[in-house]
């Protein structure tokens, strides 16, 4: 079985696998929208996710008006030229308007991971995936959303103990990980291991089709353990200001905002409600809360049935039954009597007639 290197690249729900050496290419260019209509949100009232810090690792988050403050952890993909709130690639801003849509206490923490618009550069990897992990641990991050994967061949065997450790310090800490399930497309197909949503205490998470929340999208990679909706109508600007229906690539190319890399926030969201309404939950404690609460079939999640349900224990406990076998036989004796006494009245009533001259005619 082949070895693989912790530096396969990722890539997020919009981006190919990122080369190990071209020409920097241009940023995108956000279609410009109006804003989405307001809609009253029946969570709000119990919870807001106030003063709760969520980490984005992925791809820049712009600060917007509609983030609040947004704090600068690290730029993986520039060290040199560190700018964690650049957005070349308009993804990590969209994640982060759908965290603090639904969680809009929440404060956003971001890690300039990966970019398909800086060639050559060492982000963009397991490794440095790794390292944005412990950067936002470091800084205090009770929630991480990383809206970006990696697709392996089943048939490699990945040395990613370094991973490893990084969300068993997650775990220690009481730190929820949220992952986008991957979708079908360039280097990641069905079968494929997904890092990190495979990984045990990662949460991953699929798209449903839109309009249709009981059917998982067609470039759904894999089930997750939750599901959301992954099309994203408008989404902030990665200029910074206004609102975008998608983006346009230097070469032309549009795309919209679509795939499991918009629905992992919105669980990330609901998760910061859960942390700031239930502080001194484990993070296990919180997975559950969020298992438990989602619809049947794909579980598909809901902010409000998330914040207002209460964790339940399905175990049942053991207990001891004790049989006592002689009364049992002793009442097998009395019916066994009754059957055959029922039986004898049953043939007299049926011998008799004929005996008596019955026949047919």
């Amino acid at each position: 079985m082949r070895r693989a290197a912790l530096g396969l690249a990722l890539f997020s729900g919009l981006l190919g696998p990122i080369p190990a050496a071209a020409q920097d290419v241009g940023c995108v260019h956000p279609l410009e929208a109006e804003p989405p209509p307001w809609h009253a949100q029946p969570h709000l009232p119990l919870a807001r996710g106030e003063g709760v810090r969520v980490a984005v690792i992925d791809t820049g988050v712009a600060p917007h008006p509609e983030l609040g403050h947004v704090e600068a952890l690290a730029d993986l993909v520039s060290p040199a030229a560190p700018d964690p709130l650049l957005d070349c690639d308009g993804h990590g801003t969209v994640v982060a308007g759908v965290i603090r849509g639904i969680a809009p206490g929440a404060q956003i923490l971001s890690v300039r991971q990966s970019s398909g618009h800086y060639r050559d550069t060492a982000g963009g990897t397991l490794a440095t995936l790794t390292e944005g992990i412990h950067r936002a641990l470091d800084a205090g991050a009770r929630v991480i959303n990383i809206s970006v994967v990696s697709c392996l061949d089943a048939s490699l065997l990945l040395d990613a103990r370094p991973l490893h450790d990084a969300l068993h310090r997650a775990e220690a800490e009481g730190v929820i990980v949220i992952a986008a399930a991957g979708n079908v497309g360039g280097q990641c197909q069905p079968g494929m291991a997904v890092y990190p949503a495979g990984e045990e205490t990662v949460l991953s998470v699929a798209a449903v089709h839109p309009g249709d929340p009981h059917a998982l999208a067609d470039y759904t990679l894999s089930v997750g353990d939750l599901a959301a909706p992954g099309r994203v109508p408008v989404g902030l600007s990665p200029h910074g200001h206004g609102w975008a229906a998608g983006t346009r690539h230097p070469q032309g190319t549009e795309a919209g905002f679509e795939g499991t890399s918009f629905s992992a926030p919105v669980v990330s969201g609901v998760a910061a409600l859960l942390r700031e309404r239930h502080p001194h939950d484990s993070a296990a404690d919180i997975r559950q809360r969020l298992l438990q609460s989602a619809s049947p079939g794909h579980g598909v999640i809901d902010p409000y049935a998330a914040t207002s349900h209460l964790l339940a224990d399905y175990r049942v406990a053991g207990r001891e039954v004790g049989v006592d076998t002689q009364p049992v036989r002793e009442a097998a004796t009395g019916r066994t009597a009754l059957q055959v006494l029922g039986a004898a009245a049953v043939a007299a009533l049926l011998i008799g007639p004929v005996r008596a001259g019955w026949r047919r005619g």
